[in-house]
């Protein structure tokens, strides 16, 4: 039984690009490029360390700089497309960090897309990205309009349900990124209202798939005095869970991690992987994580969750790029060792994103 993975989350861009990047401020951590080879720099001890290969990832659109008031605000999300075919294509620019033999790794591509523009809208800018993508066309498997900074009722506008609605009738995933953490739980209680909309009525066939990023970006830093997760957080987030599961065509992310806890040990504090420096704290991050991933498990089950890195953003918080995908790897390959079948281990590494995203 395959065991390969399928990396359902990461972001990749080129240095020549940063700047049409909303959030990519001079002196942001994640400034410079990220490219295919510097995320296979990444995995290269997952061999290694287990009897599993990387089979391939799903890009993620990296919030480019857009705006909705008319067609001109696409442009850029657009432009990223142009940019993620090169590498599906294999064909690179110079000094791109990619080659033709890395085309295969790209299994699907989830865009940009102005969904509180409604259905119309979402018609018009399918058209754009299809002239676009051209052959690999195929590979666009869904879009995301990020609501985690946006204000309260975004997600319950009508012209979002419609195009929500619009995107379950034409086969495509929508990815939804709220912050419990930072933007508050209200965000989770949006979101239930809001798939309720989306799905009325529909066969099952028609409602659209959710795939929620990130755990819904819980509230991993607060203690009590015993150093529990605190229970006001703990407890709100894990209702917002049960009620987010009871949904058919919802599925969620492992991913994420890193950005909600206390910051890991920088890389050269921990040491190459090899030296293994990061044993002790795989088991102490796992058993901090396992209060998360054990209720995550419980509400949506082994067949609607799915591994995620969230490269590169994982860098961030947990430790630099020689280290923290092998850390976050391992907490949750120790994790579901633990609590699934061999079967349900591999639908979590791979058949659970290949089956959401409708990859071959």
């Amino acid at each position: 039984m395959s065991m390969d993975i399928v990396d359902s989350h990461i972001h990749l861009y080129p240095s020549a690009e940063v700047d049409r990047l909303a959030w990519c401020t001079e002196g942001h951590p994640l400034r410079g490029q990220h490219s295919v080879e510097d995320y296979l720099e990444a995995t290269r001890d997952l061999k290694a360390a287990s009897n599993q290969e990387l089979h391939g990832f799903i890009f993620i659109e990296t919030d480019r700089k857009s705006y909705l008031e008319t067609e001109a605000g696409w442009d850029e999300p657009l432009h990223e497309l142009e940019w993620i075919r090169r590498i599906a294509d294999g064909e690179p620019r110079s000094g791109e960090g990619h080659e033709s033999q890395h085309a295969h790794l790209c299994l699907g591509v989830v865009l940009w897309a102005p969904l509180p523009s409604g259905a119309d809208a979402m018609q018009r800018y399918m058209n754009r990205v299809e002239d676009c993508a051209g052959h690999m066309l195929p590979l666009v498997k869904g879009f995301r309009y990020l609501v985690q900074d946006k204000s309260p009722g975004t997600m319950l506008g009508g012209r979002f349900i419609e195009s929500l609605r619009w995107m379950g009738l034409n086969g495509l995933a929508f990815d939804l990124g709220v912050d419990t953490r930072s933007g508050g739980v209200w965000q989770l209680k949006e979101a239930v209202e809001m798939i309720e909309k989306a799905h009325d009525g529909l066969p099952s066939d028609q409602r659209v798939t959710i795939v929620i990023n990130h755990m819904c970006k819980p509230d991993m830093r607060s203690r009590d005095q015993n150093g529990n997760p605190a229970t006001g957080p703990f407890v709100a987030w894990k209702t917002q869970m049960t009620r987010l599961s009871s949904f058919s065509n919802v599925y969620m992310k492992v991913s994420g991690g890193f950005s909600e806890m206390d910051p890991l040990p920088s890389e050269e504090e921990q040491g190459d992987w090899g030296s293994r420096v990061g044993d002790e704290l795989v088991q102490r991050t796992r058993n901090w994580c396992g209060h998360w991933l054990g209720e995550i498990l419980t509400a949506f089950g082994p067949q609607r969750m799915m591994f995620g890195s969230d490269w590169p953003v994982c860098n961030v918080g947990g430790g630099g790029n020689r280290v923290s995908y092998m850390i976050w790897w391992s907490v949750v390959d120790s994790f579901v060792k633990d609590s699934l079948s061999m079967e349900d281990q591999s639908s979590f590494w791979s058949g659970n994103a290949s089956r959401a995203y409708g990859c071959v």
